[in-house]
């Protein structure tokens, strides 16, 4: 009889982050599609929540992301050039203070400084 409130409470802390996950598929499935059609076709990418935005990490092949990571101003132009517009449905997904933020991955490594805030780049625009 001791175990039973500790199973009950087990299930229902394992059930939160079940309900907040399918909350939060929404906007990472739409970001995904919308992805699919700009993206070249021999890139992955991958899209997930981090830390309160809808994170999309690319992932050129390797001689392509190479050349790029090493013309920055190309790279940051492309990553650009991928965020949503500010019209786009997946904004009214997403509260005011969560982002979409962009990351070219080359060679399993990222940098901060490569990273595109969508938010801010709609901000700076209008």
């Amino acid at each position: 009889m001791k175990w039973r409130p500790m199973l009950i409470a087990a299930a229902a802390f394992c059930a939160v982050p079940a309900i907040a996950e399918a909350q939060d598929a929404a906007p990472v499935a739409a970001l995904k599609s919308e992805l699919a059609g700009k993206v070249p076709g021999n890139w992955q990418v991958r899209v997930r929540w981090r830390d309160g935005a809808v994170l999309a990490s690319f992932m050129p092949p390797f001689q392509e992301g190479f050349d790029l990571w090493y013309r920055p101003e190309v790279l940051l132009g492309r990553m650009r050039d991928l965020c949503p517009a500010p019209g786009d449905g997946i904004w009214h997904m997403l509260e005011p203070e969560q982002d979409i933020v962009l990351e070219p991955t080359v060679g399993g490594k990222s940098m901060l400084e490569m990273r595109v805030s969508c938010r801010e780049l709609m901000r700076a625009r209008s």
